[in-house]
C-alpha cells in the first residue's frame, strides 16, 4: 500500500503541447514553447533578468547530425512536434521535465529515430541537470553528433562578460563578447568543461559533467546578426534545402558520438549538462565547477600536499629559465657553456629549473621520434647543472612523428586517422619536418615514448622531461578502424595518453629515481598524471585564474613568458599577475640576465622569493578570492597583449597593480 501510495504521488503530468511548457522553481524559470519545445525563456526570478531573446522564427533546444560516407544531414526540435512533455515531483523535491520525439519517420523510414530530453531542476538552485538521448533506428544512417542545449537568442552580442577556460594560461574573460569563441574538450583549446556568461551580476553557467573526458565541442557566437551554418545541408520534409540556420546568437555543446557516422550509432545520454542561472560572476561558476571536479578520477591522487609521486624539487622550484643549446653565445668546454645559466641561478638565489630545447642531434621539429643521439657534451652538461640545484628537464614531442623519418612505414598505421583515411598533418613552420598526428590510444605509439624517456634518462641521468603536445593538443577524431577504438568520439583519446603518461611516470620514478614530468598547457584530465603544467602564452588583460580557482592545492601551473625587452611596466605586470594567480615564474631565455635588465631580473627575482617562502599556501593552499584594491589604480597602455596559439596581439590598457 505505502509503495503504491509513493508511485501515485510521483506520478508524471502530463501536460499540453500546444501551450507553453514552463519548469521552475524559486531561483529560475525555464519556458518551452508550444508544439517544438525550443527553449524561449530562461528568467532568473532572484532579479527577474530575462537571458533569452525573443527571434523571428522558432527557438532551438537540440539538432541531430546524421551521416554516411561524406553526407551530413540535420534535424533539430523543430522537425516534428514533441510527441510527450510531462512534469514530475521526486522524492528529493526535484523537478524533473521529460519531453520526447518518438518514432519520426526521417528520409524515407518510418521510426528512424527517437530522442527523449530530461531536464531535473533542484529546489534550491537554479542551475538544472540537462540530459538528452538518442535512439538511432536507422537501417543506414549514423549518428556523427548531438548538439545540446542549443539556445538561440542568447547570449546577446556586447552586453555579456564570457569567462572561459583557454589555452595556456588560467582562462579568459571577454568582456562585452560580440565574436565566436569555441575550443574542443578534452585538450588544452578548452581545458575544463565550462563557460559563464554575465550580465552584470545576471550570470549563466553551461558545463558538462563528464567523468570520461568524452570529445565536445564548446560553441559560443555572440555575434549579431548570425547567420553562418553548423552544417551544409538540412533536411526538411522530403526537399532537401541549403541551410538556414535558425536567427539569433546560439550557445551549444556539441557531443561527438561514438562510432561517428556508422549505421545505427546512438546518443545513450553518457553524462548530464549543467545549465542555468544565478547570481555572481566567473568566480561563482569556478565554485560551481570544483567540488564536482575534485571527485574525478584525474583527481585520485588527492591533494599535492599528499601526494608522494610528485618531486618535492617541483615543488620547491622558485624560477623557470628556457633556453637552447648555446647560452648568450658561451662555447667551450661543458662548464663553459653552462656558465651563463650558473650565473643566472645565483643571481636569482632560490630553486630554478632549466627547460633545455635543441639538446638533441637531428634539428628541431624534425625526425620525431628520433632524437638520440644527443650532442656532445650534453651528458657532462647535465652533471654539472645537477651538481648545482638546477632540475635539467630536456624537451620531446610526446603526440607528433615526422612523415620524413626512414621507419616511417612502422608508424603510419598507428598515426591518426581521418574520415578518409588521410593523415591529420600539422603545419608549424618552413623548417620543420612534415610533422603528424599519432593516435595515443596505440600501445605501439606508447611504448615508443617510454623507451625513448627510459633511454634519455639512463644515457644522460637528467632530473626532469617536458612532453610536449600530449596536454597541449585536443581530441582528434580518428576514424582507423584498426585500432579498435570508437571512430571518432569517445574517449579513447584521454584514456590513451593518461596510459602514455603511465608509463612515463613508471620510467621517472622507476630505481629511486625522481624525475619531474611536464607537459604543454594545461588539461585537468591529465593532473594526476603530471607534476607540473606549462603556461606559456604570453602577458593578457584577459587573464582570470578561473583554472586555479578549480584546482589550487591539487596541481601545478609555472611559467609568465613575456618580452622581456620591453617596458619595465610590462614586465612587471606580467611576472606579478603569474605570481597572485598561483603560477611559478619565469620560463625565459637567458638573454634577459645581460646588464640591461638587471632591474627586471631584481623583480623576478623577488617574485622567486615570495613564491619559496610562500609555498605552503601558493603550492598547498586554495585560491579562494581576488583582491580588490579599495583605491583607485593607476593604468598603462602597451601593445603585446594577448599573443598565444590561438590569438593575436593586441594594445590594452591594463591597471599597475602588480606592476
Amino acid at each position: 500500500f505505502i509503495l503504491i501510495q509513493a508511485r501515485a504521488m510521483l506520478a508524471q503530468s502530463p501536460k499540453s503541447k500546444s501551450e507553453p511548457f514552463v519548469l521552475q522553481n524559486e531561483f529560475v524559470s525555464f519556458e518551452f514553447e508550444p508544439v517544438n519545445m525550443g527553449l524561449a525563456s530562461m528568467r532568473d526570478l532572484v532579479s527577474n533578468h530575462e537571458h533569452i531573446n525573443s527571434v523571428e522564427g522558432k527557438h532551438l533546444l537540440w539538432e541531430i547530425a546524421f551521416a554516411k560516407g561524406t553526407y551530413k544531414y540535420t534535424i533539430t526540435n523543430n522537425y516534428q512536434p514533441c510527441s510527450f512533455a510531462s512534469l514530475e515531483k521526486l522524492p528529493n523535491g526535484t523537478t524533473r521535465a521529460k519531453l520526447e520525439w518518438n518514432r519520426m519517420r526521417w528520409w524515407e523510414e518510418d521510426n528512424a529515430v527517437s530522442v527523449t530530453v530530461i531536464i531535473d531542476l533542484p529546489p534550491d538552485q537554479g542551475l538544472a541537470e540537462w540530459r538528452i538521448f538518442v535512439e538511432n533506428n536507422s537501417d543506414y544512417w549514423g549518428l556523427w553528433s548531438v548538439l545540446f542545449p542549443i539556445v538561440n537568442g542568447f547570449p546577446q552580442s556586447g552586453k555579456y562578460d564570457i569567462a572561459r577556460p583557454s589555452f595556456a594560461r588560467g582562462g579568459e574573460l571577454i568582456t562585452a563578447a560580440s565574436q565566436k569563441i569555441s575550443g574542443r574538450y578534452p585538450g588544452s583549446t578548452w581545458p575544463m568543461q565550462l563557460v559563464s556568461f554575465s550580465n552584470g551580476s545576471n550570470s549563466v553557467y553551461l558545463g558538462a559533467l563528464d567523468s570520461e573526458a568524452r570529445a565536445k565541442e564548446f560553441v559560443v557566437e555572440p555575434v549579431e546578426g548570425l547567420d553562418d551554418q553548423r552544417y551544409p545541408i538540412m533536411f526538411d520534409g522530403r526537399r532537401h534545402r541549403k541551410f538556414e540556420p535558425e536567427p539569433g546568437e546560439r550557445i551549444y555543446i556539441e557531443h561527438y558520438a561514438n562510432d561517428m557516422g556508422v549505421q545505427g550509432s546512438d546518443y545513450p545520454d553518457h553524462y548530464p549538462v549543467l545549465f542555468g542561472v544565478y547570481q555572481g560572476d566567473w568566480r561563482g561558476a569556478a565554485r560551481f565547477y570544483r567540488p564536482w571536479a575534485l571527485k574525478q578520477h584525474w583527481m585520485q591522487q588527492g591533494p599535492l600536499s599528499q601526494r608522494i609521486d610528485v618531486p618535492e624539487s617541483v615543488v620547491n622550484t622558485g624560477i623557470w629559465i628556457r633556453d637552447n643549446w648555446v647560452w648568450n653565445g658561451a662555447t667551450g668546454k661543458p662548464e663553459d657553456m653552462n656558465k651563463p645559466l650558473l650565473d643566472a641561478a645565483k643571481k636569482l638565489d632560490v630553486p630554478v629549473g632549466f627547460h633545455w630545447y635543441r639538446w638533441h642531434t637531428p634539428p628541431f621539429d624534425n625526425l620525431y621520434p628520433h632524437y638520440l643521439p644527443a650532442k656532445d657534451g650534453f651528458k657532462e652538461r647535465v652533471g654539472d647543472l645537477k651538481e648545482n640545484n638546477i632540475i635539467v628537464m630536456p624537451y620531446i614531442n610526446g603526440s607528433s612523428a615526422d612523415m620524413n623519418i626512414p621507419d616511417f612505414d612502422k608508424f603510419e598505421p598507428h598515426a591518426v586517422k581521418d574520415e578518409a583515411g588521410g593523415l591529420r598533418h600539422h603545419y608549424y613552420s618552413d623548417r620543420s619536418g612534415r610533422l603528424l598526428s599519432m593516435c595515443g590510444n596505440q600501445v605501439y605509439w606508447q611504448d615508443v615514448i617510454e623507451k625513448l624517456v627510459d633511454d634519455i634518462s639512463l644515457k644522460y641521468d637528467v632530473s626532469g622531461i617536458y612532453v610536449d603536445q600530449v596536454a597541449g593538443l585536443f581530441h582528434e577524431l580518428c576514424f582507423d578502424k584498426s585500432h579498435l577504438h570508437t571512430l571518432g568520439g569517445g574517449n579513447y583519446w584521454a584514456n590513451g595518453n593518461r596510459d602514455l603518461l603511465d608509463k612515463i611516470k613508471d620510467v621517472a620514478l622507476k630505481n629511486g629515481n625522481d624525475m619531474v614530468v611536464t607537459s604543454e598547457g594545461a588539461t585537468e584530465v591529465f593532473f594526476d598524471k603530471l607534476d607540473a603544467n606549462l603556461f606559456w602564452s604570453q602577458p593578457s588583460e584577459r587573464e582570470i585564474p578561473l583554472m586555479q580557482m578549480v584546482y589550487s592545492g591539487y596541481t601545478l601551473f609555472f611559467g609568465s613568458p613575456c618580452d622581456y625587452t620591453k617596458s619595465n611596466n610590462y614586465f612587471r605586470y606580467a611576472q606579478g599577475q603569474a605570481f597572485i594567480d598561483g603560477r611559478q615564474n619565469g620560463w625565459m631565455d637567458l638573454g634577459l640576465f645581460d646588464p640591461e635588465h638587471k632591474d627586471k631580473v631584481a623583480y623576478l627575482k623577488q617574485c622567486g622569493q615570495y613564491r619559496v617562502n610562500a609555498t605552503k599556501y601558493l603550492a598547498f593552499g586554495q585560491l579562494l578570492d581576488l583582491v580588490f584594491p579599495s583605491d583607485e589604480i593607476k593604468t598603462f597602455t602597451d601593445n603585446s597583449f594577448g599573443w598565444g596559439m590561438y590569438e593575436t596581439q593586441r594594445t590594452a590598457e591594463v591597471p599597475a597593480a602588480e606592476a
